[in-house]
Parts: C-alpha cells; sequence; structure tokens
C-alpha cells in the first residue's frame, strides 16, 4: 500500500486547495447526522481529487529504437550523400531507415538510395518537408527513439517547429549530423543586381553584379545585362570559385521606375545544375530631371556650364539669342549668361520677375553684357537680383562734318562716288546721340546736310547725299569756315572735321589755313583730318591742315579705298581722344569666402583661383554675399544669393568662358562649387519627402518591405501600402518596429515583376513615394543548394529533444527510463457517483422513516 501511494501524483495539485471549502460544507450539514456528513464529505473528496487529476506514475525501462533520415532532396549535393554512407554511423539490422524529400519514405535498401540506384520520384526530390519526416515518426507511437537526421536543414515544405513539443513528449531525441565544411555544387547564382535607389532621368549610375560560384573549378560562361527587358550588355565572363563582383555602366531612360537584370548562361549545363538562380533583378526609381534654361549672347559661351549641369543632373536647354527666347515657363532654373538687356522684350523681363516670385529659380552669369553698368538697370530683373547694378556712365557724344570736294575733277575715276560712299560708313560709325554734318564745295561751300543728330538724318541721308555733282573748281577755305560755324555751335563732347578733297590747288594762302585750323583745335576742341585723292591733291598743305589740327592725314591713289580709310580715321581719333579704358584684367582679384554662407555650406575648398576682372556691384540688404573680392574698401561680391517671393535668385559677377576666370576653368574644385550652386537653385519638390531609403528583401522565404526614415520622424503618420503584378494585387499598413523604421511583409510568392506604391498620411494631407518595383525570379520555396546550414533549425531540433549537433555516438544511451502514467480521473467521477445514487437509495427506500 506504501508503495502504490508513492506512485501517485498530481498533475493539477492546485485545485487542492478546494478543500478548504470543506468546513462549509460541514456547518451546512450540521444538523445532519455524522453518517449523512461522513458519506458526503467522502464525495466532495473524490470530486476534487479528480479534478486536481491524480495520476499513477511508474517508470519502465525500455532500450531506444534508433532511426536513420537520408535527405534526398536535390539541394543535397553528391558529396553530401558519400558522405553519409561513408560516416561510420550507418543503421544497422534492427534500426529503422527513412529517405525523405518532399514526401517520407520507409526503406531497408538505404545505401542504394543514398548512391542513386533507386529512383527517388517517390520522395519528391523538389521539396523538403521535415514536418512530414517527424509527423511520420510521431505516428510510430510513444517510445525511447534516437533519430539521426542527415539534413541541410532548409525546409521548402512545412515548419518542423510546429512538432517541437510533440516530439518533447515522444521521447524522441533527435541528432543533426552533419559534414565539417558545406560540400561543393556545381551551381553558379546571381545573388543580387546592386543599384542605386534612385537617379534622375538620362544619369549615369554603377551597377554591380554579385555572382557566386558553388563549385571547385572555373565555370565561364555569358553574361547578359538588360534594362527594362532591352540587353544593354552582352559578354563572356570566367567566374573562379567563391564570390565575385561584376561592375558596369549604365543610364537611366524614361521613368518613372526602371529594371535591370542579369542573367547567367553556361557554356557547360553540367557546371551549373541549378538554373533557377542564375538571373535577379533590382530596380531604380527614375526621376525626372529639374529643367534649366540657359540663355546666352554667343555660341560658345555655354560650353561650361552645360557641361556642368548635364553631370550635375539637370536637363539642360540651351539657347543663343538669334531669335526669340524660348518662355521661361516650365524651367525650374533660369540662367541669363552674359546677355544684354536689349535682347528680351520688356514683357519677357517681366515674366522672368513673376517666374521667380512663384518658387521658381534664376542665376545671372556674365561680364559686360550681364553687369555691365546701366544694362539691367532699373528693370524686373534687378528687381530679382540679389545685387544693386551701377548706374550708367553718360555717354559722350560726337560732333562730325564732311567736307566733300565736288570740283570737275572729282568725275575722275568716279571719285566722288567713293567720298559719297566714305559718308554712308561715316553714318554706321555712329551712335544715335552724335551728330553728323556734311558741307560740299567747289568755288564755294554749300550745305549738303546740316550738322544734327543721327536720329534725324539716317533716313534722308543717302539721298541728300546722292544729290551731289561734280562741278567747278576748288576753294577749300569758305568750306572748312562752313564747318566750323557749324561745329561751335554745338555742346559735344568731341568734334571733328574730315576732308575729302583732290584739288591741287585748293586757294587762300597757307597761313590762312594754318590760322583757322590752329584757332579750331585750341580754342574750339575742334580736330581737322584730311584725305588726299590721286597724284592732283596738295599734299602738302592738306598734310599741314592735319597736322596743325590735331587730326590725322592720308593719301590714298585708290578711290575706292575711302571708305575704309574715313572709317579708320573715326575710329583712330576716337582712340586718340578717348583712350579705351583698361580693363580689370590687369591685375589678379583673389576671391573670400564668406562666414555663414547657406549656399556654399559644407563646401570644403577654402581657397579660391585669382580672377582677372569682375564687374563692381552692391550687395543688396536683405542677401547674402557667398564670395567677395578681395581689394575693395568694402568689398565687391562675386557671388550673391537671396530669397525673391517662393523662388531664388543668384549673381555670378564674372564670366564663366575664360576671358577673367581661366584659371577657375582649370580649378578642380570648379563643378562642386557650381553643384553647391544649382542644388541650392534648385527649387523644392511639391511634395517634400524626408530623406529615406526603402529595402525589399527575402525574409524566410517571404519578400519584405522595409521603409527607414532618416530625418526628424513625423509624429502620427501612417504609412499605407499597396501592389500590383502577376494579377494580383493587394494593400495594407506597414507596422512601426522602431523610431523611423516601418515593415511589412508582401504576400507575393508567384514570381514576376510587381510595381509597389507608398503613400504617407500625415496631418490630413497624403505624400506620395517613388514607385518601387520588386521581381521574384523564382519561388523561393524552390528547391536550390544553399551556401550553408540552417544551424539555427537544427540547433532548435537538438535542444528541445534534448539532442545534440554531431554527437559522439559511443557516449549515447542504448537503454531510456520512460515515466509512464494512468490517470485516476474517471474511477474517481464514477466513484463519486456510485456514492451519490447509493446515499439516494437508502434516503428514498430503505431508511426513510428514521433519515433526517
Amino acid at each position: 500500500m506504501k508503495e502504490f501511494i508513492s506512485h501517485l501524483h498530481f498533475a493539477n495539485p492546485l485545485f487542492l486547495l478546494v478543500l478548504l471549502f470543506l468546513p462549509l460544507l460541514w456547518r451546512r450539514l450540521r444538523e445532519r447526522s455524522m453518517v449523512v456528513i461522513l458519506w458526503r464529505s467522502i464525495i466532495f473528496l473524490l470530486l476534487v481529487l479528480a479534478l486536481a487529476d491524480l495520476q499513477q506514475v511508474e517508470e519502465v525501462t525500455k532500450k531506444s529504437e534508433r532511426i536513420f533520415a537520408f535527405d534526398l532532396s536535390r539541394s543535397i549535393p553528391k558529396e553530401m550523400k558519400i558522405w553519409m554512407s561513408k560516416t561510420g554511423l550507418v543503421p544497422e539490422t534492427n534500426d529503422r531507415t527513412f529517405v525523405f524529400g518532399g514526401k517520407t519514405k520507409e526503406v531497408t535498401d538505404w545505401d542504394r538510395w543514398l548512391r542513386g540506384e533507386v529512383s527517388n520520384d517517390a520522395i519528391q526530390p523538389g521539396q523538403t518537408n521535415l514536418e512530414t519526416l517527424f509527423s511520420t515518426i510521431l505516428n510510430l507511437g510513444t517510445a525511447p527513439r534516437t533519430v539521426f537526421l542527415f539534413t541541410d536543414g532548409w525546409e521548402t515544405q512545412g515548419a518542423v517547429d510546429r512538432l517541437l513539443p510533440s516530439l518533447t513528449l515522444s521521447g524522441s531525441k533527435v541528432f543533426p549530423l552533419l559534414p565539417p565544411e558545406r560540400p561543393e555544387v556545381a551551381n553558379v547564382t546571381v545573388k543580387k543586381v546592386l543599384v542605386p535607389h534612385r537617379g534622375a532621368r538620362g544619369e549615369g549610375i554603377n551597377l554591380r553584379v554579385v555572382m557566386e560560384n558553388h563549385g571547385a573549378r572555373e565555370v565561364n560562361g555569358r553574361l547578359t545585362l538588360k534594362r527594362d527587358g532591352k540587353v544593354f550588355k552582352n559578354e563572356t565572363i570566367n567566374i573562379n570559385p567563391g564570390s565575385h563582383i561584376f561592375s558596369y555602366k549604365a543610364n537611366l531612360a524614361k521613368g518613372p521606375i526602371a529594371a535591370f537584370s542579369a542573367s547567367f548562361a553556361p557554356s557547360a549545363p553540367a557546371a551549373d545544375v541549378f538554373p533557377l538562380d542564375n538571373q535577379a533583378t533590382s530596380w531604380v526609381a527614375v526621376q525626372s530631371k529639374e529643367k534649366v534654361l540657359l540663355l546666352n549672347s554667343r555660341s560658345g559661351e555655354d560650353r561650361y556650364l552645360v557641361k556642368i549641369l548635364e553631370r550635375r543632373g539637370f536637363d539642360v536647354t540651351s539657347r543663343t539669342l538669334d531669335t526669340l527666347p524660348p518662355s521661361p515657363a516650365g524651367y525650374g532654373i533660369v540662367v541669363f549668361n552674359n546677355v544684354e538687356k536689349e535682347k528680351f522684350s520688356p514683357e519677357y523681363l517681366t515674366g522672368i520677375e513673376r517666374h521667380v516670385a512663384a518658387g521658381k529659380a534664376f542665376l545671372m552669369v556674365g561680364g559686360e553684357g550681364s553687369f555691365g553698368p546701366g544694362g539691367y538697370r532699373k528693370t524686373p530683373i534687378e528687381t530679382v537680383l540679389p545685387v544693386k547694378l551701377k548706374e550708367p556712365e553718360k555717354e559722350k557724344n560726337r560732333a562730325i562734318v564732311i567736307i566733300i570736294d565736288k570740283s570737275g575733277s572729282m568725275r575722275e575715276e568716279k571719285r566722288l562716288l567713293y567720298a559719297k560712299e566714305a559718308a554712308k560708313a561715316v553714318l554706321g560709325q555712329l551712335k544715335e546721340g552724335d551728330l553728323l554734318g556734311v558741307v560740299g564745295f567747289d568755288i564755294t561751300p554749300f550745305i549738303v546736310l546740316p550738322l544734327a543728330p543721327i536720329e534725324e538724318i539716317r533716313q534722308d541721308f543717302a539721298s541728300k547725299i546722292g544729290r551731289l555733282k561734280a562741278g567747278g573748281k576748288t576753294y577749300l577755305y569758305p568750306a572748312i569756315v562752313e564747318a566750323k560755324r557749324q561745329l561751335e555751335r554745338q555742346e559735344a563732347a568731341r568734334k571733328h572735321v574730315i576732308i575729302l578733297s583732290d584739288g591741287k590747288k585748293v586757294g587762300g594762302s597757307g597761313g590762312d589755313y594754318v590760322d583757322l585750323i590752329i584757332v579750331m583745335k585750341d580754342e574750339l576742341k575742334i580736330t581737322t583730318s584730311a584725305v588726299a585723292i590721286g597724284d592732283q591733291a596738295n599734299i602738302p598743305r592738306l598734310r599741314r591742315i592735319a597736322r596743325y589740327g590735331g587730326g590725322l592725314f592720308h593719301h590714298t591713289y585708290d578711290p575706292t579705298s575711302l571708305p575704309r580709310i574715313v572709317v579708320e580715321q573715326i575710329q583712330k581719333e576716337k582712340e586718340q581722344k578717348e583712350p579705351e579704358k583698361k580693363p580689370q584684367a590687369e591685375e589678379n582679384y583673389i576671391p573670400v569666402p564668406t562666414k555663414g554662407s547657406e549656399i556654399l555650406a559644407g563646401f570644403r575648398e577654402s581657397s579660391y583661383p585669382p580672377l582677372k576682372g569682375y564687374n563692381e556691384t552692391e550687395i543688396r540688404k536683405g542677401s547674402q554675399q557667398d564670395v567677395m573680392v578681395r581689394g575693395q574698401e568694402k568689398g565687391s561680391p562675386l557671388l550673391a544669393s537671396w530669397r525673391y517671393g517662393k523662388g531664388r535668385s543668384v549673381a555670378f559677377t564674372a564670366d564663366l568662358q575664360g576671358h577673367w576666370t581661366k584659371e577657375w576653368i582649370q580649378w578642380k574644385g570648379l563643378e562642386k562649387f557650381w553643384g553647391k550652386v544649382f542644388e541650392w537653385l534648385r527649387p523644392p519638390p511639391k511634395n517634400p519627402l524626408p530623406p529615406h531609403e526603402v529595402r525589399i528583401n527575402l525574409l524566410k522565404n517571404q519578400p519584405v518591405l522595409d521603409l527607414f526614415l532618416y530625418g526628424e520622424e513625423t509624429n502620427g503618420s501612417v504609412f499605407r501600402y499597396s501592389f500590383t503584378g502577376k494579377g494580383t494585387k493587394g494593400k495594407g499598413i506597414m507596422k512601426r518596429l522602431a523610431l523611423g523604421h516601418y515593415q511589412t511583409s508582401l504576400p507575393i510568392s508567384a514570381p514576376g515583376d510587381y510595381r509597389i506604391e507608398l503613400l504617407e498620411e500625415r496631418h490630413g494631407k497624403k505624400f506620395p513615394y517613388p514607385q518601387l518595383g520588386y521581381t521574384l525570379a523564382f519561388d523561393p520555396k524552390s528547391e536550390i543548394p544553399q551556401d550553408r546550414y540552417n544551424l539555427s533549425l537544427l540547433e532548435r531540433l537538438a535542444r528541445t529533444t534534448a539532442g545534440t549537433i554531431n554527437p559522439v555516438v559511443d557516449e549515447l544511451k542504448t537503454e531510456e527510463v520512460i515515466q509512464t502514467s494512468t490517470p485516476l480521473r474517471i474511477y474517481l467521477i464514477l466513484l463519486a457517483t456510485a456514492l451519490f445514487l447509493l446515499e439516494i437509495f437508502f434516503r428514498r427506500f430503505i431508511l426513510s422513516t428514521d433519515y433526517p
């Protein structure tokens, strides 16, 4: 009896606490007889013992049964099967042996199966199902068993984890056996195609193909690269054993998304026995390039800017303004590259101002054409610029009187005709504010055209000059007096007389001419030049007139050269009276960066190449002087920027053709410098997105979408996803795993191409992310060799069942002590029921008279 009681155990001992309520039963039955109280207490006790699940436990010693299970699926290489048969631990006569793939089969001729002498189609070698294997073993019943499992641990069907609790109670111990190293497999894998997450249309990208040769020998074959299904690279490669990366260049075509795929075809099929994993595809979100309108004054001035902009990923439209400029609509940035104001209509300049104020950007680059004094002053462009332009210098005008000899000798060789052409040539050299007059003479002078502004006489000039007819003799002096009379009444800055004559006898004494000319030069500031025509001209007299008159003298025998000679005299006279102002290119100017520049933030170049010149401007209040020119009292901006309305504007007060910036053109930091400028000018997107990265990877044979936010996360944002492809579609909400990390599993299983949309809902507004693409090259549950064992699964199997991986066979126990339990619950309930019925019987039929 003592031994019997020692084998009793309660499965649920907590129910014994119900016995604490037994005094309540006694209190209720206190008026009943002691027999009744005892009888019902026994029934109560029996029910409590049944609730506590009273069991009889016995220990039985049994010999452990050995089971061998061999994985013969296609992912197990031949070398591993050979190792299974020669490992030293093989089935004996009384052992049970199973071979398995997608199905499980018990066999006795296991060695023939391992050598491939028996067709393994019956076990579906295209799959691996460990759950089916252990379900078969569990169906053998509870008994001590040692299971020697030969497999790489990779499942393509089922989930053996579901059976771990049952295996623990079944008495089976699992001992996975593995070769020291993963046997080599004759297989080549295209692991990944690495491309940027996103890029701009037309941009060049680096494409890398990650491949692995699992075998022991070099494999030769053809690697084919495709962009959106079209081949752009096809070459023969040799792949040595191990992992390798092949790098290529590719361009992004029009968006919104581009697929880049790589596939490998071995020259010898036997060198790659698993063709399913010979391809991979990655996707790039293609963003539209920011459009830039580059307007130039002359052809060739855009050569540096265009290269810089295109390399920075902009879509550049460059125009030389021989015709009307294109409308700024549709362009994010408009650039004036040394373009004069006269190239544009007032309406166009107003349109540029409105374009920038509405949120676009403007850049002015160049020399005198862009920033010359007066050019864009008091125009909408000056309003947009972050600098003030200098006022124009007051223009100095000229007054010229041409004296033409119309004597009879001028008829010869058509001298008068070419003299008229010379007068017309002078007209073409003068500006609208200049004055021009023509005096003809023979014996007496007469006015052909009175001295007047060019704008007043230009229309009738040719017709009035054409009325001159050759005839008469020559007397020059009165004609000079007439020219003096007309010029002395004018307030022109420069006054000049040009004499055209072929006369040997010009009349008057030489002293009279000299006295007149000296007065004109010294007192009236009128210079006199002379052109002697032919061999009959009074060359000494005309030369003295030019010398004392402070002008130029020229003698020609060819009347046709008169227009050219007169034009040259006009130009030389201008140079003598007003020498050309020396440009600022005569010395070096050192640019100096300004601290706190937003536009150049992160630009590490601290020294800039010297300039040979620049345009002086004044920084506007509220703007940023990013780079200044050293050497000025207050400093003059070279690079200035500011925000205008909703847009941005930048001024660069030097050229970019090499005239003043030769050393800048050769500067290694030039492209980075302008890259900073144009990135700052780039209009922000309509729907600003935080810095982010999206990844799609296979996790446990399931595509998983991860979103990483690298900026400040917006609280309360909801990220929704949707996908379409292969006739399926779906949608859902991504789960927030951590700060800035969202994830979801994509229910995708059929191989093919899929499109994925991401949408952020933020404070009632929706912000779409660039479209994503994903290609499932093959069924992730397909039986393909892995480059490693699934140790995590095999360790769980061994640890849960008290086994180990690669055990020492001699130390394994051949006998096991097993505890068997017999539940007594049903007997206790039946006994309690019988006592309860017996009480009723006695109370009703036997003791009814005196039963209380």
